[in-house]
C-alpha cells in the first residue's frame, strides 16, 4: 500500500514538474537569435518635435548608431521610406505617413553618402536631415517615415547568405506651429539681390536714355554741309 502511495506522489510530482516547465516555456519571451544582435540600429524610433518647415535642409540632433559585431567588415546602405502602414494607435495620434520621402535625408556621418563599409566590431552613424519645404499649410503636422538600414549578404562556401538583415527605424514628426522667419542670411541675400536688379534697370535707363539723346544731335558732317 505505501508503494502505491509512492508511486502515485511520484506521478503526481512528475506531472506538476511537467505543467511548470510548459508554464515557464510559455510565459519567457523568445529570445532573438545571435544574427539580430550582430548587426542593429540604435535607437529603433524617436520623436522629432518641434520640426520647422524652413524650405531648406537642416541636420536635427538625433542621430543612428549602426552596430556591426560581426567578424568581419559590412556594406550597409540606408534609405527613407514612406510607411506602408502605421500603428492604429498612432493613427489615434493624429500620424500619418509623410507626403514626400524626400523630405528626410540619411547620410552616413564618415562618407556622407547613403552607404558605408562598417569594420567588424565597429559602428557607424548617420545624420538625419529635414528639408521640408516652407509651406503654410506644412506648419501643424503629425508624419511617420521609416529609416531602413540594410546589410548587404556576403558569400559563405560561394552562397550568398539566406536572409538580408533590415532593421528599420521609425521616426515621427510633428511640425512647428507656425513657419519659422527667415533667418538673416535669406534676408541679406534678398536685399543684395534686390541692389543688384535695381542697379541694372539703372543703367538700362541711363544707356536707353543715351542713345535717345544721341539721336536727337545733329552730326556735325551734315550741319557743315548744311552751312556750304
Amino acid at each position: 500500500m505505501s508503494e502505491r502511495k509512492c508511486h502515485v506522489g511520484t506521478s503526481v510530482l512528475i506531472s506538476l514538474l511537467t505543467i511548470s516547465i510548459i508554464s515557464v516555456a510559455l510565459i519567457t519571451p523568445p529570445v532573438f537569435s545571435q544574427e539580430n544582435t550582430i548587426f542593429s540600429v540604435s535607437p529603433g524610433a524617436f520623436t522629432a518635435k518641434d520640426a520647422p518647415p524652413m524650405g531648406t535642409p537642416y541636420i536635427i540632433p538625433q542621430s543612428v548608431v549602426v552596430w556591426n559585431r560581426d567578424n568581419i567588415a559590412r556594406i550597409v546602405y540606408v534609405t527613407s521610406e514612406i510607411p506602408e502602414n502605421i500603428p492604429e494607435n498612432d493613427i489615434l495620434l493624429g500620424y500619418e505617413p509623410i507626403p514626400n520621402e524626400n523630405w528626410v535625408i540619411a547620410l552616413f556621418r564618415k562618407t556622407g553618402s547613403t552607404s558605408e563599409n562598417i569594420p567588424e566590431n565597429s559602428y557607424a552613424i548617420i545624420d538625419i536631415s529635414f528639408n521640408i519645404p516652407r509651406w503654410e499649410n506644412l506648419t501643424s503636422q503629425k508624419w511617420e517615415v521609416w529609416i531602413p538600414v540594410e546589410r548587404q549578404p556576403v558569400l559563405i562556401d560561394n552562397v550568398p547568405e539566406p536572409v538580408v538583415l533590415r532593421p528599420t527605424v521609425t521616426i515621427k514628426i510633428q511640425t512647428t506651429k507656425e513657419l519659422p522667419p527667415l533667418s538673416k542670411g535669406v534676408n541679406l541675400a534678398l536685399i543684395a539681390v534686390g541692389i543688384v536688379i535695381a542697379v541694372v534697370v539703372i543703367c538700362i535707363g541711363v544707356w536707353i536714355w543715351a542713345r535717345r539723346m544721341g539721336r536727337g544731335k545733329p552730326r556735325k558732317g551734315a550741319f557743315s554741309r548744311s552751312q556750304g
